[in-house]
């Protein structure tokens, strides 16, 4: 992306932002924590690691943002905004350190693999992190009872967080080639 125009890298982030929330609310579903299941973590992690830490998170944090405002989810779209970013600045942070050690071709799927899982360990923190937060400050006191009653329920979205990893890993391995192939012959 460094030999680019600027106005072909912002062609470009409008691009991945839409592709991002599209593919996040083409499938969703629903779970019964806060949320719902999407396919919408593949494009997140491709943009990190196609666009760079700074680009990749803006269009990956928006456009899950934007499914999340216009998927009825408002409270959510802050939250989502900043986890989706820093799990697209983490994946694309790995993805460059891989890439400067290892070396396969253009892509090595292994490579995308690993920096998928570092950006989808963040996402999975994240969200526990911001509902235990959310709960903790929904109450007017803190105490025991409380505490453990919200680490509880912010700890029943993990194994959906988990699946949703799981799947975005995977999406991820096949469509970042692919979008970086086709990202290329549009030059």
């Amino acid at each position: 992306m460094d030999k680019l125009t600027s106005s072909e890298k912002r062609i470009r982030v409008v691009l991945l932002t839409t592709l991002t929330c599209i593919a996040t609310m083409v499938i969703r579903l629903e779970i019964p924590a806060e949320g719902y299941v999407n396919l919408g973590d593949g494009f997140v992690l491709a943009c990190g690691m196609l666009m760079g830490p700074l680009p990749g998170a803006l269009s990956a944090g928006t456009g899950c943002a934007l499914a999340d405002l216009l998927g009825g989810y408002t409270a959510m779209a802050p939250a989502t905004f900043v986890i989706k970013a820093f799990s697209a600045t983490a994946a694309a942070m790995c993805y460059r350190l891989l890439k400067k050690r290892t070396y396969a071709g253009r892509f090595n799927y292994m490579n995308i693999a690993i920096s998928g899982a570092a950006g989808e360990l963040l996402m999975i923190s994240g969200y526990f992190l911001y509902t235990l937060l959310l709960i903790i400050y929904q109450n007017s006191r803190l105490n025991r009872s409380i505490l453990s009653s919200a680490i509880y329920t912010a700890a029943s979205g993990i194994p959906y967080n988990i699946l949703q990893a799981a799947i975005g890993i995977m999406m991820t391995v096949i469509i970042t080639p692919l979008i970086a192939r086709l990202l290329s012959k549009s030059k």
